[in-house]
């Protein structure tokens, strides 16, 4: 199966052919065009990219993400620069070439429009223009030989001017003959320029075009294939710049990222002063013992009050403690379940908000914690010293004075009785 032996009349269809063929490389020369420029332009984004991220202001401590996004800045910059090489290889190489073919596939089509133009002007010139020429010619000899035999008929018959119409009609005879023997050949010479043209020229052509057309595919694929090595994200030098910002990711350690803020920041621990009960306060006082609940006829009243009121608010603290634990423990349940669902490695962050949502709750768990323990220490003290004076009454606030001027006020009141 071969243009020679298959194509022999579809010349219109090979000129169909070879002009969808160069659309479709202007249409990839276009696409390549477009690459380039895009490369270009991506490449220039990613220099300037890392040129402003470099400006960042310094830190003074190690960080391994500090470090780590050093090292990915500096691996994309790497990349700029590769993918800028890429694209002036890319305008330089296959580009170039896809033009160079492109003009060679017009000239190929005009070269081939003009030879079968050529070669069907010789065979129709050959096989029926000179042939229609000839049988004219000989229809016309035909009559002239007839005419030229007949007069010499009639002169004979007549007996007069025999010889000259027999001149003329040898002459006619002699230009028919002549001329069939030069139809006779053109005849023969016809027939094999028509074989040799349906059987050797015009196959010939075909497949000579056809060695053409294979010959500029061939060309096609070795420039897209050198397209594909130039701008593949595979090659060596690519895979390596990829491989080492990846490896500059994987050297973030977050418990190992604060180890070097805190030697830096760090400060000794001061010591807090305890809460002492002040003593000075009592300088001024009267019989109140140093950090010791006062039980007496002034104070019962109130500390049942105290303790009534301290009960009620534990009560509530540990009702809303038992609540909040509740509640931290299913959110940690339901953040541990999500994580165990996540499909992507990033969709840890989606996960954020509600971890800090249970950092809060865990911090108020712990905050009822401590007032949990504040309250029972002070009904714990409250019902130490009810407890110890269940059986006792009230003591007096203090005894009994007698004042001098009282005294003789009642005095007087007696005497005037």
């Amino acid at each position: 199966m071969g243009f020679g032996r298959d194509l022999t009349n579809s010349y219109e269809g090979l000129l169909k052919l070879q002009d969808w063929e160069l659309k479709l490389l202007e249409m990839v020369k276009r696409f390549m065009t477009l690459r380039v420029k895009s490369d270009k332009e991506y490449a220039a984004l990613l220099l300037n990219m890392t040129q402003q991220t470099e400006k960042q202001e310094p830190v003074d401590f190690v960080s391994t993400v500090s470090k780590s996004w050093s090292q990915v800045v500096h691996q994309t910059e790497a990349l700029g620069r590769i993918m800028r090489g890429h694209a002036d290889d890319l305008n330089s190489g296959p580009l170039h070439r896809l033009a160079t073919l492109i003009r060679d596939k017009q000239q190929v089509k005009k070269s081939y429009q003009s030879l079968h133009q050529q070669l069907e002007s010789q065979n129709h010139k050959i096989t029926k223009t000179e042939l229609e020429k000839l049988k004219s010619t000989y229809r016309q000899l035909c009559r002239d030989a007839n005419n030229a035999k007949e007069k010499y008929r009639e002169a004979l018959a007549k007996g007069r001017e025999a010889e000259r119409a027999r001149d003329r009609y040898d002459k006619a005879t002699a230009k028919l003959h002549n001329l069939h023997n030069q139809y006779v050949l053109t005849v023969c010479g016809a027939q094999i320029q028509q074989d040799e043209h349906r059987q050797h020229a015009a196959p010939a052509l075909l497949d000579a075009l056809q060695r053409m057309q294979e010959d500029m595919t061939l060309a096609l694929k070795s420039i897209l294939e050198e397209y594909c090595e130039i701008s593949s994200l595979l090659t060596e030098e690519m895979v390596k710049v990829h491989q080492e910002i990846s490896a500059a990711v994987q050297q973030i350690d977050p418990l190992a990222e604060y180890q070097q803020f805190i030697e830096a920041y760090r400060c000794p621990e001061t010591p807090e002063a305890s809460v002492e009960f002040d003593a000075t306060l009592l300088e001024e006082t009267d019989n109140i013992p140093a950090n010791e609940i006062l039980w007496n006829t002034l104070t019962a009243d109130s500390l049942q009050a105290m303790l009534s009121s301290t009960k009620a608010e534990l009560v509530l603290t540990q009702e809303n403690l038992k609540i909040k634990e509740g509640l931290a423990d299913d959110m940690e349940s339901k953040i541990q379940k999500s994580q165990q669902r996540t499909e992507r490695k990033s969709d840890c962050v989606l996960l954020l908000s509600q971890k800090l949502a249970l950092l809060e709750l865990r911090h108020t768990v712990q905050s009822l914690r401590s007032s949990e323990a504040r309250l029972l220490s002070q009904k714990s003290l409250l019902d130490a010293k009810l407890a110890s004076t269940v059986a006792a009454a009230p003591l007096p606030v203090l005894p009994v004075l007698q004042y001098e001027d009282d005294t003789r006020s009642i005095g007087s009141t007696v005497s005037d009785v």
